[in-house]
């Protein structure tokens, strides 16, 4: 259980912070999440919408912003490389006793829409690929 929360957490938090980009408009966020890997981990749906509300202040900096998501969720500080509008990223996590690698890329299509593809893998396993489709839905609820 605890390896699907920290791939939980990194699929929406991290990746979420990566929509944060300041060539994305800060405000709601609708983000569609598909787990495209076979089974789905216990307790994820396949698919999935939410919302997340980028501030100004977290939309200033992407690599800062997707460092700090990564340390909060127990992983090392990320590899990152921009190549053109995408951002690609490795990272190593720990759960309990096992190493986590994940690496992904997100694709800026314009400032009000972004998509994204993740990969995790613990050692021996097979790999957890999660991939997001974001567009800009308005401003944040007061």
């Amino acid at each position: 259980m605890k390896k699907t929360s920290i791939i939980l957490g990194l699929a929406l938090t991290a990746l979420g912070s990566q929509a944060m980009a300041a060539d994305l408009k800060p405000g709601e966020w609708e983000i569609k999440r598909t787990i495209t890997s076979e089974p789905a981990p216990p307790g994820m749906d396949k698919e999935a919408t939410y919302t997340r509300c980028l501030t100004a202040k977290e939309a200033d900096n992407i690599e800062r912003t997707t460092r700090q998501a990564s340390l909060r969720n127990g992983c090392e500080s990320p590899e990152m490389d921009w190549d053109g509008d995408t951002l690609e990223w490795t990272t190593r996590c720990q759960a309990g006793e096992r190493s986590l690698d994940s690496s992904g890329a997100m694709t800026l299509e314009d400032d009000e829409h972004y998509t994204s593809r993740m990969t995790t893998r613990a050692q021996g396993e097979q790999p957890l690929t999660i991939e997001e489709e974001a567009r800009w839905a308005g401003p944040c609820d007061s």
